[in-house]
């Protein structure tokens, strides 16, 4: 039997989304091994996450409001706590109880509605993201040359898309590592390569279509795929189609490389 002082709460969130060091990893995975409370936890928050990210609208929310859901989340849990982890109702007996559900729906809406993002658009916020990674700010989860090792990351946090890491050593361009990120509120695969004179770039794979990106007067078309490409600030972006997924490249590098990378790496699906 597990203390409920030792339950994981909002640690199950950042496992889901892959944002623990490996160590801490393990240690989740051996308490969810003896732990039945957690693993109910961690069983509805994946659920219910899958759902409103198939269901309900990305929108952004003031900073305030998500600060209160975080904050439902956590009396959420401790109410499960004190209850003993009871389970309430037939519907959702199988799961840790009120408590666990509540956490649930606030880490799903958390998930959907991302705060601050202000109004930027997919462009303006993916160009952000390399910023934060050129900078210092967005450090990557995982570091690794091996893509099967990266591809794993995104598998074992449960994003709702297969994801592609390829070996792009042939254009000299050499894996750094990954991220599970968010891109204006919904899951991304995030990961960097280095290039030519220590150039970066940083690949994104997330759900969506092409028709929500701005209007760009700079369409290209390659092997029967549309390349949409954009420049804010300094930053080079492409973005391109596979199936459900939208990928995008961002990188200040040389444009045109980084439109041939794209070229290089998109997969028409």
């Amino acid at each position: 039997m597990t203390d409920n002082a030792s339950h994981l709460g909002a640690t199950l969130q950042d496992f889901l989304d892959g944002r623990l060091d490996a160590a801490r990893q393990a240690e989740v995975r051996a308490h969810l091994e003896g732990c039945a409370q957690c693993r109910g936890e961690l069983e509805a928050v994946r659920w219910v996450r899958d759902v409103a990210l198939k269901q309900l609208p990305t929108q952004d929310v003031p900073p305030a409001l998500a600060a209160r859901v975080a904050a439902a989340l956590n009396a959420a849990h401790e109410q499960t706590e004190r209850a003993g982890g009871r389970t309430v109702g037939r519907r959702w007996g199988r799961w840790a109880g009120a408590g666990a559900l509540l956490a649930a729906a606030a880490v799903a809406f958390l998930l959907v509605v991302k705060p601050g993002e202000g109004g930027a658009t997919l462009p303006e916020a993916a160009a952000r993201d390399f910023t934060a990674y050129r900078d210092g700010t967005l450090p990557l989860a995982l570091h690794t040359s091996d893509g099967a090792a990266v591809e794993a990351l995104f598998v074992s946090a449960g994003l709702p898309f297969t994801t592609r890491v390829f070996d792009l050593g042939m254009m000299h361009y050499q894996l750094q590592g990954g991220l599970v990120h968010r891109l204006r509120g919904r899951p991304s695969a995030l990961y960097v390569y280095r290039g030519p004179e220590g150039s970066e770039v940083v690949c994104q794979m997330f759900p969506g279509r092409l028709a929500e990106l701005p209007r760009t007067a700079d369409v290209r078309e390659h092997d029967g795929i549309a390349f949409h490409v954009y420049r804010v600030e300094g930053v080079t972006l492409v973005f391109w189609q596979e199936g459900g997924v939208v990928c995008v490249l961002a990188s200040d590098a040389e444009s045109e490389a980084v439109i041939r990378l794209a070229y290089a790496k998109a997969v028409r699906v």
